[in-house]
């Protein structure tokens, strides 16, 4: 029989661990987020613009310390509870981009939708939001509140890990 070993952590970007890169296996991000995506809504009318970037920015840097985090052949799953495609889709592209030794892979069961295509210009069109191609898109699982799913907006992306670039 193998031996498994699952280590539960929760982490703070504001603490350092001693964690060496390539340490795990798997690592699951459920990250802090919007919560546009709950019912009913925990803080209704208090996002902002500003607030939703600050959201993505503090994902984006706990993204990167997850993939410092996970070892070549190894899966990190990526979760919000929010329907913002910032929080969410852009979050993907930027992986995609940042790291080229990750590939999005698809989920089993896809019981979710496809996620959102395109791109979307903001503030006064000084800043452009990109999301994903059609084929990742169907990679991804958006679950929107208002389907007939009947569960709250989450998101879930995976990613598998090559071999690193150093």
């Amino acid at each position: 029989m193998d031996q498994v070993e699952i280590i539960a952590l929760v982490v703070e970007l504001r603490r350092q661990r001693d964690f060496f890169p390539n340490s795990f296996d798997r690592v699951l991000l459920d990250a802090p987020c919007s919560a546009l995506g709950l019912r009913p809504r925990l803080f209704a009318g208090e996002e902002t613009l500003e607030s939703l970037r600050n959201h993505a920015r503090y994902q984006r840097r706990m993204f990167d310390q997850a993939v410092k985090l996970v070892r070549p052949g190894g899966v990190i799953v990526y979760s919000t509870c929010t329907i913002n495609p910032g929080e969410n889709e852009a979050l993907v592209r930027y992986a995609l981009d940042t790291y080229k030794f990750l590939s999005l892979v698809s989920q089993h069961p896809k019981i979710g939708g496809p996620g959102i295509v395109g791109s979307c210009e903001l503030f006064n069109k000084t800043y452009t939001e990109k999301w994903l191609t059609e084929h990742e898109a169907e990679l991804v699982q958006r679950f929107d509140p208002l389907s007939s799913l009947d569960t709250i907006g989450f998101f879930i992306a995976k990613f598998e890990v090559a071999q690193k670039e150093d």
